[in-house]
């Protein structure tokens, strides 16, 4: 099975967030392009809403473009947060120590940047 394929698909939300569709894989293949579609995509909204709800595997290196996007979004007063998230991402999440960082609502309601479940 190739895992390695990522697919974004972007709709604008209300307000100033853009949704984005991940479909396929989040690894060591395709994490580049997550960060330098996502990072473009940054510096025209600085609140992106990830649907998760395709991906289909996420490793080590999805995780990491996750943590380095929402660095450089929390940099311009912004936000990254996962709706629609598959079991087995938040397990993964869950393990990492990344859930309360990542999950949030999807109507632009975040955990708080330097609040008590914000390790970085």
């Amino acid at each position: 099975m190739n895992h390695s394929a990522l697919r974004l698909n972007v709709r604008q939300a209300d307000g100033p967030r853009l949704v984005v569709a991940l479909t396929g894989a989040m690894d060591w293949n395709t994490a580049p392009q997550l960060r330098e579609e996502c990072v473009r995509l940054l510096a025209d909204s600085p609140h992106l809403v990830l649907d998760v709800s395709a991906v289909t595997f996420c490793d080590s290196s999805g995780l990491s473009a996750l943590v380095q996007l929402r660095r450089q979004a929390l940099s311009a007063g912004g936000s990254v947060v996962l709706t629609s998230v598959p079991e087995h991402l938040l397990r993964l999440l869950e393990i990492s120590g990344l859930g309360p960082v990542f999950v949030g609502d999807g109507a632009g309601h975040p955990p708080e940047p330097g609040g008590p479940t914000d390790p970085w």
